[in-house]
């Protein structure tokens, strides 16, 4: 999933995987995204969420699936024109 976490399912992908069903998921999104992961304690991370951060049949990443270098790079460079536009302006 790279569009939207409501896109998916989270509990019916970990049924899915724990049946047998799916054999690995690669998320780029996730259905908690709305929740703060740098505020929240082990306790309250939803079950769900708790599986794929410990299977070893998915990945994770930090929505970055649309970061090509091409990207990043184009990124870059507008924004030190942006910096340099700042300090010399014309």
């Amino acid at each position: 999933n790279t569009a939207r976490g409501k896109n998916l399912d989270t509990a019916a992908l970990v049924k899915g995987i724990q049946d047998g069903r799916i054999k690995g998921a690669c998320l780029d999104v996730l259905e908690y995204e709305a929740l703060s992961f740098e505020q929240m304690d082990t306790d309250s991370i939803p079950t769900p969420l708790q599986f794929l951060m410990q299977s070893e049949q998915v990945v994770l990443s930090p929505h970055i699936a649309g970061w090509t270098f091409e990207s990043h790079e184009k990124i870059s460079k507008y924004l030190a024109m942006k910096i340099l536009q700042v300090f010399n302006p014309k």
